[in-house]
């Protein structure tokens, strides 16, 4: 089995915790081993020149309070391992298919397209697989790419069996794949950089992702118009998990909430 790496979090918690400067020297050579320097010098950027954003209450107290009364929804479902997979899916679906080490996915990399599934794993390895009742087909595109860890998202893309793939660690890419009678392809790299989103989600045809930085700032980027909403202060340095869309009656449009950092 393999050793768990230590990760650059980690030790810079440590370093928090007991101002030992062992485990600062140690987050600095992971970043340089893992070629997140350029990851580092973007977070000073965003540091200096993006604070982060005020916090505003909505012009209407009920509506609020209709979002807060939704708050069994509030639930992240973080990483789901193989027998969670086989109870919610395995009844429709050749779970039983899967190669014995396809251990996990997160929650935010499974989708359900008719009569398909496709799952971004999220373990040791980084395959795609396309599960229907009958077979499951694997792809091991990322695979092959040694700075690709993990699939982190898998986002659904207009209505033509589209959908946006989000991977890390090291490298940090937002693909554009397609699955259809013969198989998922890879169409096109959408982001090249600085784009493994651990959430995501479809408002009123536009595409929001929020950003996994570690001890950096953190913020939701719209994918056509690249613009940035970075957190709050207390969620700043904190990743995104999940997202959901809500429905603001009064202003007859839907807005993008953070449910957890």
């Amino acid at each position: 089995m393999t050793p768990k790496r230590s990760g650059i979090s980690v030790e810079l918690r440590r370093f928090r915790e007991t101002k030992n400067p062992f485990p600062l020297a140690k987050a600095a050579l992971l970043v340089f081993r893992q070629g997140r320097t350029l990851e580092l010098l973007y977070g000073g950027y965003c540091s200096v020149l993006h604070r982060p954003s005020p916090v505003r209450l909505g012009d209407s107290a009920a509506e609020l309070a209709a979002i807060l009364e939704r708050k069994s929804e509030f639930v992240h479902h973080g990483t789901l391992y193989r027998d969670q997979l086989e109870e919610l899916y395995g009844d429709v679906f050749a779970l039983r298919a899967l190669p014995a080490d396809f251990i996990s996915a997160r929650w935010e990399s499974v989708w359900r397209e008719g009569d398909r599934l496709i799952l971004g794993e999220y373990g040791d390895h980084a395959r795609l697989a396309c599960i229907t009742r009958d077979s499951c087909v694997l792809s091991d595109f990322y695979q092959r790419i040694p700075t690709v860890r993990h699939i982190h998202t898998i986002q659904r893309y207009g209505d033509a069996g589209q959908f946006l793939v989000s991977v890390g660690d090291t490298s940090k890419f937002l693909d554009l794949w397609v699955v259809d009678r013969s198989g998922m392809a890879l169409l096109k790299r959408v982001r090249r950089r600085l784009a493994g989103y651990t959430a995501a989600e479809e408002v009123n045809g536009e595409y929001y992702f929020g950003t996994d930085f570690t001890s950096r700032p953190n913020f939701i980027e719209a994918l056509g118009s690249g613009e940035k909403f970075f957190f709050p202060d207390k969620a700043y340095k904190l990743r995104a998990d999940i997202f959901r869309g809500y429905t603001v009656s009064r202003f007859r449009r839907r807005c993008t909430r953070s449910l957890r950092y």
